[in-house]
């Protein structure tokens, strides 16, 4: 009877005990799909849900012995129950896609737009109608938080981005232009990046592309023409050929184009003497881009590979303008002026080198990237000064720049029962050499010479607990900066930094919600140019200069984010400390003319929210974004000081419509209010409203787009500036209302399987 009823129990105990249920989420193509609801049911109750991970990967820990199935659901495929193995382990569960019957239009679902992900903001490319908008520029430009074009994107309330393409660092703006959008497989948006990442990174984009498939030459070829008041051209080829293991690519861009740039000014020196100033200036120039890239990577097997490449690049503007000049000293007119502007810019074969090796054994990855950068650029100007008053002037003046840079980063990381934990080191060397002459000796020749070393030491640590997810590390930063002057070194100037830049993030998540914390501990360190000491000249009252004795900005960064559905949300405080600031002083050797410069002031509070919807509605997809910007920030003007505090609001209205017979019509509106955009500035109202029409033919490989940007010519810059004795009003317009016809077309595409992820980043944006 004893061993009868212990015989009960025992089975009973073994029925109800706990166990795990797991399994990989993928989709049609077989790859895995992240943000997936998995549920677990008993029958049609609800006992738990999870989210899967980047690798689609879910787990329930333990799991409630009565659960008999699971129901996996995304938007974008069939919902899908499956009973629950008798090991608890799925193994592969495959999505199907869903077909959503519209009238006589047949689309498939979008899949969710933006999530958390840690401390990313995620929006899914793949099987949405961002992945027939073009190329990579293009799916950028419909990204919440993110604004630009051509390559150069900036994270709202965070500031310029660095973007990687499938882990590896963009070098040149043209390369965003290459991916063609149907490649993509996800855009990352990271506001608060962590200790992997140099501690100068203001934020980061990372376009991650779909897996490649098959062997075979791949083509993507791309023309484009835009006109406003002149013709620019861009045409781009890009070739691939996989056999097995190896891939072997190159690519080719060519632009071609005129602009225009209109500059009109006024501005009030309360000095000693009253000056009054108004200035025009306009200058039409001409841009020659010529770049090229061959390369490959051979994966040995899935956990080994290798890979190099090459890039070269040519760039060449020319200006042909005037500038005129009315000023008047106490009511009475000093000087009246009108100049011949010509200049030239041309940055010589730029060359640049990465090789990398990514490998994996057992729980251990392996990666390392080597970079090489050399670049020379050559600037002239001359300015043929005819005035009322004085004798003609001639000012002339010569720049060579010439920079250099060797850098190197390896990682090593190791995967956790339910994480992960990376160490790493990176370190660059950098030289930046600017030789300044002026012929008639009005300004200062000189040789100026930078050369600098960082090391940094990185270690991250990520685990999951349930519904929360935590990262939390720290980064060592050891930089040596020694700057010469005419080949003298100059103790003064030279600097050596020892920091230490912590930071740590927590993610909850439950069903579609998920909310996130962040910090970072980060530093700015002025760009080469900046810490020039050459006088430029303007005109007779009014010079420009970089400060060879500026400090790096340091700054604590909070970042709130959450994401339900189909709204996201963001939150960040930034306080920084010796903020690099635009002023204007006296010239030394005359207190008439004024010098346009950069200083540290104390510090900087800033706040900024943001918050975006994108729902869908059949063939209609509307997406809303509302921005708001707040800073705390001061300086000295006319013997007292001055508070930049106002606000400003920004509104993105964007529009989308997918057409029977493959056709997608675009119209996207934005409008920035007036406030204090950058530290001392005050802008003025800007807006635009575009419009894209597209049509695709054969299969969706030939696509065919015709868009009108800022119809209303909204895009023109007006800002007051105060600083010192000086207030001034600007106005510039760079014609940015133009049409645009682009054909794109693909054959066999597929992503690169090249891994190098690049060093130095940070060191090349201040070359």
């Amino acid at each position: 009877m004893r061993i009868t009823v212990f015989g009960i129990f025992a089975a009973v105990a073994c029925v109800c005990a706990a166990r795990n249920v797991s399994g990989v989420v993928t989709d049609e193509a077989k790859n895995p799909v992240a943000f997936v609801n998995v549920m677990l049911m008993n029958d049609s109750t609800f006992i738990d849900g999870k989210v899967t991970d980047d690798n689609g990967a879910f787990f329930f820990e333990n799991a409630d012995a009565s659960a008999n199935n699971v129901r996996v659901k995304m938007t974008g495929y069939e919902e899908t129950v499956l009973p629950i193995p008798a090991d608890g382990n799925f193994r592969t569960i495959s999505l199907t896609p869903a077909a959503v019957k519209l009238g006589e239009v047949i689309v498939k679902s979008d899949v969710p737009t933006t999530r958390i992900k840690g401390n990313a903001l995620v929006t899914r490319v793949e099987n949405s109608i961002l992945a027939t908008a073009g190329s990579a520029n293009d799916v950028l430009k419909n990204i919440p938080m993110v604004t630009g074009d051509d390559g150069n994107f900036s994270v709202f309330g965070r500031g310029n981005a660095i973007i990687y393409i499938n882990g590896r660092l963009v070098r040149s703006a043209n390369d965003i232009g290459m991916p063609s959008s149907r490649d993509i497989k996800e855009i990352q948006v990271i506001t608060n990046p962590g200790a992997r990442y140099g501690a100068d990174v203001n934020a980061v984009i990372r376009i991650v592309t779909k897996k490649p498939a098959g062997d075979g030459f791949s083509i993507t070829a791309s023309t484009e023409n835009r006109y406003n008041k002149w013709l620019t051209t861009e045409e781009q080829f890009n070739l691939k050929y996989r056999t097995q293991g190896l891939e072997i690519f190159g690519t080719g861009y060519f632009n071609y184009g005129k602009k225009d740039h209109d500059e009109h000014s006024e501005s009030t020196n309360y000095g000693k003497s009253l000056f009054e100033s108004i200035s025009y200036l306009s200058l039409p120039y001409t841009q020659t881009n010529i770049t090229g890239k061959i390369g490959f990577n051979y994966q040995f097997n899935e956990n080994h590979s290798i890979g190099a490449y090459y890039l070269t690049d040519y760039y060449r503007e020319r200006y042909f303008g005037y500038r005129s000049n009315d000023i008047t000293e106490n009511g009475e007119l000093y000087e009246s002026s009108w100049s011949d502007v010509k200049a030239w810019s041309k940055t010589l074969p730029c060359h640049s080198a990465n090789i990398y090796y990514n490998g994996t054994v057992g729980k251990f990855t392996f990666d390392f990237n080597g970079d090489y950068l050399q670049t020379k650029n050559n600037d002239r100007s001359y300015q043929y000064e005819h005035n009322r008053f004085y004798e003609n002037r001639n000012v002339t003046t010569f720049n060579t720049t010439r920079n250099r840079l060797f850098a190197e980063k390896t990682t090593v990381s190791y995967d956790l029962p339910k994480g992960n934990i990376l160490i790493g080191q990176e370190y660059t060397n950098s030289r930046s050499c600017n030789d300044f002459s002026n012929p008639e000796n009005i300004l200062s020749s000189e040789l100026s010479d930078v050369r600098e070393s960082n090391i940094g030491l990185f270690a991250e640590i990520s685990r999951t607990f349930g519904e929360f997810s935590a990262t939390a590390g720290v980064r060592y930063e050891h930089v040596k900066s020694n700057y010469y002057q005419n080949d003298r070194l100059m103790q003064e100037q030279s600097k050596t930094y020892d920091n230490i830049f912590p930071s740590a993030n927590l993610t909850w998540s439950r069903g579609d919600f998920r909310f996130s914390l962040s910090y970072s501990n980060r530093i700015s360190r002025p760009g080469y140019s900046s810490l020039s000491g050459n006088y430029h000249y303007v005109n007779s009252i009014r010079y420009t200069r970089g400060n060879p004795f500026l400090k790096p900005e340091k700054r604590q960064d909070f970042t709130v984010q959450a994401s339900w559905k189909y709204i996201t949300f963001s939150a960040q405080y930034t306080y920084t400390k010796d903020v690099i600031t635009q002023i204007y002083e006296p010239y030394e050797r005359d207190e008439k003319i004024s010098v346009f410069t950069l200083t540290n002031t104390p510090n900087k509070k800033l706040f900024s929210i943001f918050l975006n919807a994108s729902p869908k509605f059949g063939i209609y997809r509307p997406s809303l974004s509302l921005g708001m910007r707040k800073q705390w920030f001061g300086i000295n003007y006319r013997d007292g000081y001055k508070k930049f505090n106002s606000p400003f609001c920004t509104i993105q209205v964007r529009n989308t419509f997918t057409l029977p017979h493959d056709w997608v019509i675009e119209a996207s509106l934005w409008w920035r209010s007036r406030g204090n955009w950058t530290n001392w500035v005050y802008t003025h109202t800007l807006s635009t409203v575009d419009v894209r029409v597209y049509k695709m033919f054969l299969k969706k490989s030939l696509t065919v787009y015709l868009s009108a940007n800022d119809i209303f010519n909204g895009l023109i810059d007006k800002a007051d500036i105060y600083s010192g004795n000086i207030r001034m009003q600007t106005y510039v317009n760079n014609h940015k209302r133009h049409i645009r016809l682009t054909v794109r077309y693909n054959f066999n595409t597929s992503r690169s399987r090249y891994k190098g992820k690049g060093a130095g980043q940070s060191e090349k944006d201040r070359l």
